[in-house]
C-alpha cells in the first residue's frame, strides 16, 4: 500500500516545518529557571530551543551540555548588545528575515491547526478505506549499473552462485537501496517506471531477470522476493502520514489564496522582467 498515503509536494518555503518540531525537553508549565547569567534568568523553554537546533544525527545531548551551550549563547548575546551589533546592516537584515520567518510560521500554524483535527484525519482515513481497491504488489531487489555489459556480467556471477544482496552492496549505483542489499520493499504497478515494473511483475518469487532491464536510470538486474495483495495499514499506523499530508495541503491552500489576491512582479538575475505565473 505504498502510494495510498503518499506525501504530496511540499511548499518550497518550508512554512509548515515548524509544526513537526518535537523538543526533547518539553517546556514546564511554569517555565522553570535553569540558569542566571549576570542577572538574566534563562528558562527551560530556551533550553528546549537549544536542543531543537542540534542536528538529529548528533543524537541526544546531555542536560548539562545543553545548559552550557545556553549560557555561552547568553554571554555572547550580552556582549554583542554592548558592542551595538544590532546596528550592523547585515545583522539588521538577518533580524528582519528571522522575524518574517517566525511570524509566517506562526500564521501558518494557526491556520493549519484549525483544519488538521483528529476528526479530519480520521475522515480522510475512512475515505481512503472506502475508495481502496486491492492490487498486486511485489517485493524486489535490484542492482543498477551504467552499462548493459556490466549488468550481463552481474547476471553471470549470480548464475555461478554469487549472493544477490552482497553484489548489490558493492556494485549497485543505487546507494540508498544498496545499503539494504538492493531491497526496494513492496511496490505496486504505478510506483516504478514502466520498464522496471513490467520486468519485476513478470518474474516469480525467487527468480532473477535473465537479461538486463534498461530504464532512464541505467541497466538493472532484478530479483523478486515475494508477491502479495496490497492492504490498508491500520489507522494508528497511517494517522501520522495522513496528518502531514493535510498539513501540507492546508499550507499550500493558505499560501495559494494569498498569492491569488497579491500583485506580484518577477525579475530575473539580470533585472529583466519575467512573465507572470498563472494564479
Amino acid at each position: 500500500m505504498k502510494m495510498l498515503f503518499a506525501r504530496g509536494p511540499v511548499l518550497a518555503l518550508g512554512l509548515a516545518a515548524g509544526l513537526a518540531a518535537s523538543p526533547a525537553f518539553a517546556a514546564d508549565p511554569k517555565d522553570v529557571v535553569v540558569a542566571n547569567v549576570n542577572g538574566t534568568e534563562l528558562h527551560l523553554s530556551q533550553l528546549a530551543a537549544v536542543q531543537r537546533q542540534i542536528p538529529p544525527q548528533m543524537g541526544q545531548a546531555p542536560y548539562e551540555t545543553l545548559l552550557e551551550i545556553l549560557i555561552r549563547k547568553q554571554l555572547v548575546a550580552e556582549q554583542a548588545r554592548k558592542d551595538k551589533m544590532e546596528n550592523d546592516p547585515e545583522v539588521k537584515a538577518a533580524l528582519k528575515q528571522a522575524e518574517a520567518d517566525m511570524i509566517s510560521q506562526a500564521w501558518i500554524a494557526k491556520k493549519v491547526r484549525a483544519a488538521v483535527t483528529d476528526e479530519a484525519v480520521k475522515a480522510r482515513y475512512d475515505q481512503a478505506v472506502k475508495d481502496f481497491v486491492p492490487g498486486e504488489e511485489v517485493r524486489a531487489r535490484h542492482i543498477l549499473v551504467e552499462t548493459e555489459d556490466g549488468a550481463k556480467s552481474i547476471i553471470s556471477e549470480l548464475n555461478r552462485g554469487a549472493d544477490f544482496a552482497e553484489l548489490a552492496k558493492t556494485r549497485s549505483k543505487d546507494r540508498s537501496a544498496a545499503q539494504n542489499g538492493g531491497d526496494l520493499g513492496y511496490f505496486g504497478q504505478k510506483d516504478m517506471v514502466p520498464e522496471f515494473t513490467a520486468a519485476a511483475f513478470a518474474l516469480r518469487p525467487g527468480e532473477v531477470s535473465a537479461t538486463p532491464v534498461k530504464t532512464q536510470f541505467g541497466w538493472h538486474v532484478i530479483k523478486v522476493e515475494d508477491k502479495r495483495m496490497s492492504s490498508i495499514p491500520p489507522y494508528e499506523q497511517a494517522r501520522g502520514v495522513i496528518a502531514q499530508n493535510l498539513v501540507e495541503q492546508q499550507t499550500e491552500k493558505a499560501v495559494g489564496e494569498l498569492r491569488t489576491k497579491a500583485k506580484i512582479k518577477r525579475f530575473g538575475p539580470d533585472g529583466s522582467a519575467l512573465p507572470d505565473q498563472p494564479k
